[in-house]
């Protein structure tokens, strides 16, 4: 177990408070590096099949629940 020598000289609030503008800035952030990790995902290859026929123009196979 790692020991920290690091001691609180106050007392630790019980609640945070962030303006607008930081509310805004963390939420950006945050949905932007999820969206950017989305995109770099691969695709499972049932999905990557289902966009070959959709670009192809081909309807999906009924049996393909």
């Amino acid at each position: 177990m790692q020991q920290t020598n690091f001691k609180w000289t106050g007392q630790v609030p019980n609640s945070l408070n962030f303006s607008q503008e930081q509310v805004t800035f963390i939420l950006s952030y945050s949905l932007r590096s999820l969206y950017d990790d989305v995109l770099e995902a691969e695709l499972p290859d049932r999905l990557k099949a289902l966009v070959e026929q959709l670009e192809n123009g081909h309807s999906t196979p009924s049996d393909a629940r």
